[in-house]
């Protein structure tokens, strides 16, 4: 009993380590940064704006409160005073410019490095029967409205030129037992292929063997249970709007749990008949439905569609109780848009803002790395801890980190101490009316472009 309980304590203190480690290295990366930057081929000078202090900045810049580049260099000069180096200019150009000049794949390849991190800290009793449930789920987010981000994310057709702003569609896989987002997909919002489930595809092959994918009806299409099936994924959804379920039918597995087929349907015109030809003619698929007694969810009654089909390992509670934590992609998805204010993205290049969200979800994950090392050091689960206030906890004490002075082992348990005090309670719906209180303020819309408007305000004047 005490070996079982010390290969336990190593066990958290190696994955604690783990996740410290991924905080402090991205508080300061050099290492990490520069063996990806060797892998790519990258070559550059030496100088103060190296991509290894420019990505650091770019991390830093969008977990920050004020995400402009002027309060950045601020921020580096700082640092720089403090660790007796010379002050550099204030103009953020040169900044800018070594932010321009790094490869994309450079940050896709930080972000991967970070997931893996995290993956690596999780403690298994945060899997479900022994395996990784990952989470997708879908949003929009709006950018500068420059005519190269137009060219290539088009606004709305409803809106007149000028009257809106460049948005685009995107997918996340983010990881439930530790919420950091694994990788993402990005596409116009409209046109052929730019739905959340054309997205879902291009990433299917991403997905490790063996995992748990949580999503909610519009994903529990054929195409996407049997390419799941041919790669060895499970999905659990919501069962589809528009297939008709009938629990009179199929091989009863219990109460309200059958077992049904879903055969192939024709060819779809994005799919070709390579493709096709691959994909079985039918695939088993198990309908669960069940009832949610809790006032404030909008539906009294949820039937699942997923292919867990041994009703003796996954009971129907349990798969109810898996669903019941999909929630937890919605709060992730608040978080990055509310609270790490990417639902308007500053960069006036499409190349930059796809650096920009990679720097956002890489700033996710550094903040959900702080949350699981907290959580394993005291005992407790990440999903109980306030992302929000782990974000300002590491703003504040990120500074003494960056230092590396003597007292930063002190400051680092102080961090997570605080950081295991900001919890909050269980959300797994809302009981709240969607509606505001506070109003605002009842401006016009915009319908013409705005450079005409001051010509004519101007004659009129």
């Amino acid at each position: 009993m005490n070996d079982q309980s010390t290969d336990s304590d190593f066990v958290v203190q190696s994955n604690l380590q783990r996740a410290s480690s991924l905080v402090l290295d991205l508080l300061l990366p050099h290492k990490n940064v520069a063996l990806i930057c060797a892998d790519l081929q990258y070559k550059y000078r030496n100088r103060i704006y190296n991509p290894m202090v420019t990505v650091w900045l770019f991390i830093t810049q969008v977990i920050s409160a004020d995400h402009s580049c002027q309060q950045t260099l601020t921020r580096f000069n700082a640092w720089r005073v403090a660790k007796g180096l010379r002050r550099v200019s204030s103009a953020t150009k040169a900044y800018c410019t070594a932010r321009s000049k790094l490869p994309e794949q450079l940050f896709a390849r930080v972000l991967e490095w970070t997931s893996q991190q995290c993956e690596e800290a999780t403690n298994s009793a945060w899997l479900f029967k022994g395996r990784v449930v990952d989470m997708v789920d879908g949003w929009t987010v709006t950018m500068a409205d420059t005519p190269e981000n137009q060219k290539e994310y088009p606004q709305q057709k409803s809106q007149k030129p000028g009257c809106g702003f460049p948005i685009a569609r995107m997918i996340g896989l983010f990881s439930l037992p530790t919420g950091a987002i694994q990788f993402n997909a990005l596409a116009p919002y409209q046109g052929k292929q730019t739905g959340e489930t054309s997205l879902l595809r291009t990433v299917l092959d991403r997905i490790s063997r063996g995992r748990i994918l949580l999503a909610d009806r519009y994903y529990a299409t054929f195409w996407l249970l049997a390419l799941g099936e041919t790669r060895g994924i499970d999905l659990v959804a919501r069962a589809h709007q528009l297939r008709k379920i009938d629990f009179r039918k199929g091989l009863k597995l219990g109460y309200l749990d059958q077992l049904v087929v879903y055969h192939k349907p024709q060819r779809p015109a994005w799919m070709d008949q390579d493709e096709y030809d691959e994909l079985p003619n039918l695939i088993f698929v198990r309908h669960v439905k069940y009832k949610v007694h809790q006032k404030g969810f909008r539906s009294r009654e949820i039937v699942l569609a997923t292919t867990l089909l041994d009703a003796e390992l996954y009971t129907a509670e349990e798969l109810a109780e898996l669903y019941r934590k999909r929630w937890q992609v919605e709060l992730h998805i608040r978080s990055l848009k509310t609270q790490m204010q990417m639902e308007h993205l500053r960069c006036k290049s499409p190349q930059m803002v796809r650096k920009e969200i990679h720097c956002h979800m890489i700033g996710f994950n550094l903040v959900r790395a702080a949350m699981l090392a907290s959580a394993l050091k005291h005992g407790l689960c990440p999903t109980t801890l306030s992302f929000k206030g782990a974000m300002q906890a590491l703003e504040e004490f990120a500074a003494c980190l960056r230092l590396r002075s003597g007292r930063s082992v002190q400051q680092w348990d102080n961090l997570l101490e605080t950081i295991s005090e900001l919890s909050v309670g269980d959300r797994p719906g809302r009981k709240e009316e969607r509606v505001i209180k506070r109003r605002p303020k009842n401006y016009k819309l915009m319908k013409t472009p705005r450079n005409p408007n001051r010509n004519r305000y101007a004659t009129a004047a």
